[in-house]
């Protein structure tokens, strides 16, 4: 058994989400600052909607060990990325963006860590890998 419709198109949408944000952050300026300030609203959005799909999820109810590393991982990413846009508004990040960058270095990391680990055990690849990845 794999994980269920829901908790795939929630983790679909939040890597789109994502991938559209890395982008962003790569080259923040004054003319994307207001794009990037979007993109970060809906990441956290998007985080509320995985985190529910992960806690109703069926095969992950019928396996706590997996459930348990699951949400585990995908807390430290929700905070690694809580902790950087606190750290990080869209302004800060448009006049400072090679610090901006690694700053975001954490965030990659928790990343990282969450997608390998959903890859390996439940079988949910995000897609290319954006390096270097930066969330928020």
């Amino acid at each position: 058994m794999s994980i269920g419709p829901e908790l795939t198109a929630a983790l679909r949408d939040f890597a789109s989400v994502e991938r559209d944000i890395i982008t962003l952050g790569r080259s923040a300026s004054a003319s994307n600052a207001s794009e990037l300030v979007r993109v970060r609203r809906d990441i956290v959005l998007e985080f509320a909607k995985v985190g529910a799909a992960l806690e109703q999820d069926r095969h992950l109810k019928d396996h706590p060990d997996k459930m348990t590393q699951a949400t585990r991982l995908f807390a430290a990413f929700r905070s690694a990325n809580s902790i950087n846009q606190a750290n990080w508004p869209a302004i800060r990040v448009r006049d400072n963006l090679a610090e901006y960058l690694g700053a975001s270095l954490p965030v990659a990391d928790a990343s990282r860590a969450f997608w390998t680990w959903m890859d390996q055990h439940l079988g949910f690849r995000r897609g290319p890998e954006l390096l270097p990845a930066t969330s928020g």
